[in-house]
């Protein structure tokens, strides 16, 4: 058992407290290194195949802090969520949790599942085995089973879990992601048809589910709303399994990559409801892995290569290279803590990363590390964090033709025929001008009524100007771009039912050079919800009224949903009828598009209570006036006495049977439900000095109850 240097007292004292947790520790297989280690509060463990090493980093310096060893050459994958830190043997199943104030394995157990899935936020955590479609809620800190098991049909997609504790599911076989709380499975969200590939991404607390086959994003909002966003036609043509999404991200973007050979990023903002996507020029796309985002700037590990692909999804243009491992191999990253961690799985190396670009280079193999007793090592002073835009290498553009060489052909001198020299001068011709390069690493981004076009300049020749080849009618501005820049066009006019995809044209004075196609887009975004969503009362309804969402345009339509419903509203205004009287009736409203609809919804709550009126009865010359107990002439609920005349306070309307009053000859089947001093029933409205003229009479209402 390997300990932290230290004087012999410390080793004696670590080795009895490694004595007591032998039994966990063997069983997992990891060591101890220390006793009451302290480690950084921001830090992030990275695990290590070749020397079987798990070693704490600390995120602001770079520097190792603690270790523990393991049995090399086993795949373990660390789960981490603020104190708890487990170890998962994905090709056994076992799963061990490590005790970072000891440095300790303080837990281990079988859940004899090869391909867990594990979920942990705070006090909340799952254990998944996808095959199977079982879900067991467990105490992260025992790791004992919390509750009975929830079975879901098999096989699950990956998932994921918020900070409230919710586990969001993807059920492949209904099209559904279900969430689970409390160890309980709630009411599933329906995302898609059976069989499509679902991924789940908790984006700034917002479970978004991407349907790779239907290319669309679901967001499900903090009130259960459901939104969506359409994506690029392309993104439905990745590989079997769907697209790649990380688990989380800090903020409101979400990387999407297309697994295959398309090489496609799209980039959705949840809090805009843009969609941005480019392309990466690389030879092999199939050994990209999943993306990460820390700020605006997204992470691509390319595993057959060892580094990340670094691409600015603000400023756009050219993507960069960072090499993280010393020799081709995989690349474990991850967000934690506000900082992005790119681990050399095979070898001694990782990377970390801070949101302005800064990083830290990180030797794992420091295994001199203080601990509570023993005295550190001097430290040499460590180099500032460096930019990462400074470091890495520009990703590069594929060769038009791979069969030949990428440097430009020089021509081949030709041989004059001899001659004797002239004492008259010769002219020396002036070389043409070669063509430049095709413009390259072309992005789209979806705005409210345009798309905006960024790409990198041409290298090589000499251009003189960049001009935009949309694949649909619209305008670009400007019409054309200098040469010097900036590198950028808008496209309006469009139609937000079509996707559009780009072409960047170069010009020289030799002719035009073309890039390639950019991804799709469309020059719209899906509406966020109206505001001023107001209802005012009517009879058996209400007029309801809103003001547009931002970009909203005539090919808006509006969903009403609640106490009544209708999928394709036109404009801001609209009446519904057939509503109970004397009740209150809420309403939800969302607007929608051809690039979808936000899961904000606007709500607005109508009230039916009765507009009781005020009014005298009449034609009471003759007789007593009969109160009676229903809307007919028949039976008695109260008297007024002849010749009396007083107010009445009339309830509602209701139609009932005709009557007609002898002394006046008016007929009536409308009935007055009132409440009077000389008691409370139903009186014909030839008998109460009412509003002439239609039914109810207004302001009065109907009964409807």
């Amino acid at each position: 058992m390997r300990v932290l240097r230290g004087d012999r007292i410390t080793a004696v004292i670590a080795g009895a407290v490694a004595a007591i947790l032998v039994a966990a520790a063997a069983w997992f297989g990891v060591g101890v290194s220390s006793a009451n280690p302290k480690l950084a509060d921001v830090g992030a463990w990275l695990w290590t195949k070749a020397r079987g090493k798990i070693v704490h980093v600390n995120g602001l310096s770079g520097e190792v802090d603690g270790y523990l060893d393991d049995k090399a050459g086993r795949r373990l994958r660390v789960v981490q969520d603020g104190g708890n830190v487990l170890l998962v043997d994905d090709g056994t199943g076992y799963v061990s949790r490590i005790e970072p104030s000891q440095l300790s394995v303080a837990q281990t157990r079988d859940f004899g599942a090869a391909g867990l899935q594990l979920a942990v936020s705070g006090a909340a955590a799952y254990a998944v085995d996808p095959a199977a479609g079982r879900i067991q809620q467990i105490d992260p800190l025992t790791l004992d089973s919390v509750g009975s098991p929830v079975t879901l049909p098999g096989p699950l997609g990956a998932a994921r879990i918020d900070s409230g504790g919710r586990l969001w599911v993807p059920v492949t076989a209904k099209g559904e992601v279900v969430p689970v709380a409390g160890g309980v499975a709630e009411s599933p969200v329906r995302v898609g048809e059976p069989g499509e590939e679902l991924s789940v991404t908790i984006a700034g607390d917002l479970p978004v589910v991407v349907n790779t086959r239907a290319a669309t994003a679901t967001i499900i909002g903090a009130d259960g709303g459901i939104g969506e966003i359409t994506l690029p036609k392309g993104v439905a043509q990745a590989a079997k399994g769907g697209v790649l999404t990380p688990a989380a991200t800090e903020g409101a973007l979400v990387p999407i990559l297309t697994s295959g050979d398309s090489g496609l990023l799209v980039v959705i903002d949840t809090g805009s409801n843009s969609v941005l996507s480019t392309k990466f020029a690389v030879d092999d796309p199939a050994q990209l892995g999943v993306p990460q985002v820390l700020g605006s700037k997204v992470y691509v590990p390319h595993q057959g290569r060892g580094s990340l692909i670094v691409w600015d999804s603000a400023a756009g243009g050219q993507p960069t290279t960072l090499q993280v491992t010393q020799r081709p191999g995989p690349v474990d990253v991850f967000v934690k803590d506000g900082l992005l961690w790119a681990n050399d799985e095979n070898g001694d190396k990782a990377v970390v990363i801070d949101p302005e670009g800064r990083k830290h280079d990180v030797a794992k193999d420091d295994s001199d590390v203080p601990g509570p007793t023993n005295t550190p090592k001097p430290k040499t002073p460590r180099p500032e964090p460096t930019k990462t835009e400074t470091r890495p290498d520009p990703v590069p553009e594929p060769d038009p033709d791979p069969v030949k060489s990428t440097e430009r052909p020089r021509p081949t001198p030709t041989r004059e025929p001899t001659r004797e020299a002239s004492p008259s001068p010769t002219s020396t011709p002036t070389p043409s001008a070669s063509a430049p390069s095709a413009p390259g690493a072309v992005s789209a981004r979806s705005g409210p009524g345009r798309v905006t076009v960024i790409f990198s300049p041409s290298a090589g020749g000499k251009g003189e100007r960049y001009t935009l080849k949309p694949s649909g009618e619209g305008r670009s501005v400007p019409q054309s771009v200098d040469a010097n820049g900036p590198f950028q066009f808008e496209f309006t006019g469009g139609d937000c039912a079509n996707e559009y995809t780009f072409v960047v044209v170069a010009h020289w004075r030799g002719g035009e050079v073309e890039s390639e196609p950019s991804p799709g887009a469309k020059p719209c975004v899906a509406p966020g919800s109206p505001t001023g969503f107001a209802a005012k009362a009517k009879n058996r309804g209400a007029e309801l009224s809103w003001t547009a969402p931002e970009g909203a345009d005539d090919a808006t339509t509006y969903e009403l949903t609640g106490a009544a419903t209708n999928n394709a509203i036109k404009g801001t205004t609209f009446t519904v009828d057939g509503l109970k009287n004397n009740q209150k009736h809420t309403f939800k409203l969302k607007a929608r598009n051809a690039a979808g609809e936000s899961p904000d919804v606007a709500t607005t709550e109508v009230d039916l209570a009765y507009p009781r009126q005020q009014y005298k009865n009449a034609s009471n010359e003759d007789t007593n006036t009969l109160i009676r107990p229903g809307p007919s002439p028949s039976g008695e609920a109260g008297r007024i006495p002849q010749k009396v005349y007083i107010t009445l306070t009339v309830i509602c309307q209701v139609k009932g049977a005709s009557y007609t009053d002898t002394s006046t000859g008016r007929s009536s089947d409308i009935w007055n439900r009132i409440e009077s001093q000389y008691g409370n029933g139903y009186l014909n409205d030839t008998l109460v000095a009412t509003p002439d003229g239609g039914f109810p009479e207004g302001p009065l209402f109907e009964c409807t109850d």
